[in-house]
């Protein structure tokens, strides 16, 4: 395997936007069809506990986690459909994503499709997430079981384990970071074997990864930021420029306003945007370490 440029391995995904903008074009408009119809399928059934719970994470700086829990529970049915919802709509624009970088030549539908290699992405992504989350739930176990110990020592422990928990966390998150591009290039469901293929890269990949995350920051904040620009000049309100930032989702009458459809808009393109962005440079290094290249030169634009 070669290296790899860190720095240039940052900016990959803007190199996938620039070059296939009619593809990430399709992408974005099936996003914010699909958000549109998720938030009113979720207002229509529970949007006033929805708007509560928002509202009140939205309106104070420290919310109470108890509170927080408290309203969250309300909204318990939701969750079932949210995580199928997430499983599915990730499912389909990685394995999209993937076969972008890994299969170029195979553009049919906009390299959008719903079939195995769609479940395949799904599964690798919910196994992910639970050995992220399991690392995590061990390091606090233990941090809290350090931190019965009491005084000085015990809080000084009981800190080093949280922070030794969030460390393998991120630690574990690069290294299994290639999965998603094994899983799709040998049409099985894979997650340890990234491991061998990122051995050695765990710094090299690190810093890609934080850049690339800081950029996709630096992306919304300048898409808000015009986007608010825009609605202060035509409304010359600032209150009701801030309102785009999250609609009203106590009811249907008050989602569906200028406000609600701007941000709804806007929240599908950066959700494509900040995907290409933070996900785009994995399955890139990975073809790039591999000795590949795209099956066919891209011709830019539309």
């Amino acid at each position: 395997m070669s290296k790899f440029s860190a720095s240039d391995a940052a900016f990959s995904g803007f190199r996938l936007v620039r070059e296939n903008l009619k593809t990430i074009a399709v992408w974005a408009a099936v996003m914010t069809v699909l958000s549109i119809i998720s938030n009113v399928l979720a207002i229509q059934f529970f949007g006033p506990k929805l708007e509560l719970l928002l509202g009140y994470i939205s309106d104070n700086a420290n919310p109470d986690p108890e509170e927080v829990a408290r309203r969250a529970a309300d909204l318990a049915p939701l969750m079932p459909w949210l995580l199928s919802y997430s499983l599915i709509v990730n499912g389909v624009i990685f394995a999209a994503l993937n076969r972008l970088v890994l299969r170029h030549h195979d553009s049919r539908l906009a390299y959008l499709r719903l079939g195995k290699e769609e479940l395949r992405q799904a599964a690798v992504w919910l196994l992910t997430s639970l050995v992220l989350m399991a690392t995590l739930f061990v390091g606090s176990a233990v941090s809290g079981f350090l931190g019965a110990m009491g005084g000085a020592t015990g809080a000084f422990l009981a800190l080093l384990g949280l922070v030794g928990s969030f460390c393998a966390m991120i630690y574990l998150a690069i290294r299994l970071s290639f999965a998603p591009a094994v899983t799709f290039e040998t049409g099985k469901v894979t997650l340890f074997k990234s491991l061998p293929e990122t051995k050695g890269l765990f710094w090299s990949l690190l810093g890609a990864y934080l850049l690339a995350a800081v950029m996709s920051v630096i992306v919304v904040l300048l898409i808000w930021t015009i986007v608010s620009a825009i609605g202060l000049i035509a409304s010359g309100d600032l209150s009701a420029t801030g309102k785009m930032l999250r609609a009203d989702t106590s009811s249907l009458k008050a989602y569906f306003t200028p406000a609600g459809i701007v941000q709804a808009l806007f929240s599908g393109v950066i959700s494509i945007l900040t995907t290409l962005i933070v996900f785009g440079p994995a399955p890139t290094i990975y073809r790039e370490l591999k000795g590949g290249a795209p099956d066919t030169p891209t011709t830019g634009g539309w």
